[in-house]
């Protein structure tokens, strides 16, 4: 306690003694969110726009589930029963339907998500077998008349590694080819194991248990293929929509969140209960049951925007942080929806996961989980920083419906991008994540916040970078994610690498012409699976223009971006030798008093390199002793450009990209130029502020352990 509390004392006077310190005004209200005044104003208003396509009132409705399940919270089972109507939106008879298994990927240590799971090289929790889990299909049946047994007809398959141990992929055959527009209806009954969940994002965990991707779901058909990958470590899922009515019956006692809206609760003669959910127009379904969950309510309500009851399913040692929750809730809906289109259901659950459960920080239609340290301090912006991160899924995961098992970057890229700009305007740069000694510099979402010194600014978006230039020559960004070379390079270009991507394009085309862009593209596709392709063409179609040049150097190519700025300046003597007399006649011109140590004219050479693959366009600022500022644009393409300038003043300051437009350039340090005065000064602040930001990450550790 006493260290903590030195601890507190001396980083509360490292702030002081910085002008900036980001424990002024949190101290005593660490229990609830400092949400700045006027965020609000920052986002583009919710006015009807007839100009933007209209959104669909409903989806297609390709797969509708209607399930029956039972959970044995003792013997960690799962006993189900479904009914699927499904209609074949393709242009050609199919008899052939896969069925995703996600949980046989923990059936043994061979399949092919278990091969790429370092867990496995754990030998006591291997023979311990808790993390085992897996789906058996009893009985597959086709309704229908006559009616047809397929039990016989299932066969595992491997599309992606061709593994013949790796079963989360199934097929069954019908006797007779489906017709391009008609219904079939399977009867499916199943008995999954649940795995222990610490890994695998779903499991139990005590008495907590997350249920995710625990039924036999049908692949998506589009193409003119099945699209029904094995499940990887690095790739999540991808379904049609539909309607869900699905009942859950468990022991008495148990809280219940799920996808949807509670229709029916009601106790069974043998102790148990069902709670009986439905929910129109989504392409999953999850839930979660705890005896420990505390339950708190909020509500989102704003101007053009439909209202929405947030549930929050609460452990009881985070009871605290309820409010906090709430708000970040209140703040997603609000900004993704101001940068995308309004969330139309009426509720959403949150849900605070166990300690060691693996569920935190995922997402599924209605419903997502968010996660906090026991401590969970303001500064961190936790838990704000992955609810906001999460509930921003339900507008891209949930409503346009990417595929995520290949092109994950349009999910979670989207995502990235705009949970930190939503977390700058909201909370303001002032947790962990987004630097020490924090600021909110209201609109100027390119800017950052002092660490110490002023002038020394982390922009949004700049933790990124470091893993871009470690990471961003391994692999093309769209590529399919168990394609990467490793989880490092899977993470960089489904997250990191795609939100820069997307910062620098809406410094190119401007802040309200990106807006336009988004809202265009997730009301055109809600609902829709759209693909990389129908992104780039609604940018082309909002701006006019043919941006498919920038996709080709970020999201088709591997090549870093990198401009560097170097300065020459040369006092230029006076004139000296012949100049022109009477008649045109050379006349000798002596040397003029006092030239070399006073000279009346300078060269200064300004020479901008292009050091990495990447051409984007740049703007070059340069700063003269006399104050005066002039601004070159450049169009980025050769490997370098000089600028030279004869004038009576001599360049101070030179900097490439001024206005930080290009994020995805991997050394900002490099960018700008100093003279030799003001680099002095500048290293010097570097270093102190270098310094400072040790002495806190050292006292912030301390404050957190003690």
């Amino acid at each position: 306690m006493i260290r903590s509390r030195q601890a507190f004392l001396l980083l509360s006077f490292a702030g002081l003694v910085a002008g900036c310190g980001p424990w002024a005004g949190t101290r005593g209200v660490a229990d609830r969110p400092r949400v700045l005044g006027g965020w609000e104003e920052l986002l583009p208003p919710m006015t009807p726009d007839a100009t933007l396509p209209p959104l669909p009132e409903r989806s297609p409705r390709i797969a509708n589930y209607t399930i029956q399940a039972r959970l044995d919270p003792a013997g960690h089972t799962v006993d189900g029963s479904l009914v699927l109507e499904w209609r074949n939106t393709s242009e050609r008879p199919l008899s052939s339907f896969p069925f995703h298994l996600y949980w046989n990927a923990f059936r043994n240590n061979l399949s092919t998500w278990s091969r790429g799971e370092v867990r496995w090289e754990e030998p006591e929790e291997r023979l311990e077998g808790r993390r085992l889990g897996h789906i058996h299909l009893r009985s597959v049946k086709q309704l229908g008349d006559p009616e047809a047994d397929l039990t016989g007809s299932l066969r595992y398959v491997q599309p992606d590694d061709g593994n013949p141990e790796d079963r989360t992929v199934v097929e069954v055959s019908t006797p007779s080819p489906l017709a391009s527009g008609q219904t079939v209806r399977f009867r499916i009954e199943w008995t999954a194991r649940v795995p222990y969940g610490d890994y695998g994002r779903a499991g139990w965990v005590h008495d907590y248990h997350f249920i995710a991707q625990w039924f036999p779901k049908i692949g998506v058909h589009r193409g003119g293929e099945w699209v029904c990958h094995q499940f990887h470590p690095t790739s999540e899922f991808f379904a049609d929509y539909g309607n869900y009515a699905v009942s859950l019956t468990l022991p008495a006692g148990f809280v219940v969140g799920a996808t949807g809206r509670l229709e029916d609760r009601k106790a069974n003669l043998d102790g148990s209960e069902t709670f009986r959910f439905l929910q129109e127009d989504v392409h999953d379904f999850a839930w979660t049951a705890s005896r420990r969950f505390l339950e708190r309510h909020g509500r989102f309500e704003a101007p053009g925007y439909p209202s929405v009851d947030i549930r929050l399913l609460l452990q009881p040692e985070h009871e605290r942080l309820a409010e906090r929750y709430l708000e970040a809730t209140r703040i997603a809906l609000r900004a993704f929806g101001a940068w995308s289109a309004p969330y139309p259901y009426p509720q959403v659950t949150v849900v605070d996961p166990a300690w060691n459960s693996a569920s935190g920080g995922m997402e599924y239609p209605t419903l997502f989980t968010g996660g906090a340290s026991v401590f969970a301090p303001t500064v961190t912006q936790s838990p704000e920083g992955v609810t906001i991160h999460e509930a921003g899924h339900q507008f891209w995961y949930a409503l346009v419906g990417n595929d995520e098992s290949e092109e994950a970057w349009l999910d979670e890229g989207f995502t990235s991008y705009h949970d930190k700009k939503a977390a700058f305007w909201a909370l303001g740069p002032r947790g962990w994540e987004q630097g020490r000694f924090g600021l909110y510099v209201r609109g100027r979402v390119r800017a950052g916040l002092p660490v110490v010194a002023p002038g020394v600014w982390m922009g949004r978006g700049r933790e990124e970078l470091a893993a871009l230039r470690r990471h961003g020559t391994a692999d093309v960004m769209a590529e399919r994610p168990w394609e990467y070379l490793n989880g490092d390079s899977y993470g960089l270009n489904s997250y990191g690498k795609p939100a820069l991507t997307l910062q620098t394009l809406e410094a190119l085309v401007g802040e309200q012409t990106m807006t336009r862009i988004l809202r265009t593209y997730a009301r055109r596709h809600r609902f829709g699976h759209p693909t990389t392709d129908e992104f780039v063409r609604t940018v082309n179609e909002v701006t006019g223009r043919d941006y498919r040049w920038f996709f080709e150097q970020t999201w088709f190519s591997s090549e870093l971006c990198d401009y560097s700025v170097e300065v020459r300046v040369e006092p230029q003597p006076q004139l000296t030798g012949f100049v022109d007399g009477p008649g045109g006649a050379p006349v000798l011109s002596p040397s003029p008093s006092g030239a070399a140590d006073s000279p009346s004219l300078f060269e200064s050479v300004v020479t901008v390199r292009r050091l990495g693959g990447v051409r984007m366009p740049q703007e070059v600022l340069v700063e003269f002793s006399d104050g005066q500022v002039i601004t070159q644009s450049w169009d980025g393409l050769d490997r370098w450009v000089r600028f030279r300038y004869r004038r009576p003043a001599r360049a101070v300051r030179a900097v490439v990209d001024p206005e930080r437009r290009i994020a995805i350039d991997v050394d900002p340090a490099n960018n700008s130029w100093l003279d030799e005065e003001g680099s002095s000064r500048r290293a010097a602040t570097k270093w102190a502020a270098r310094w400072m930001l040790w002495l806190q990450d050292l006292l912030e550790l301390h404050l957190v352990l003690g």
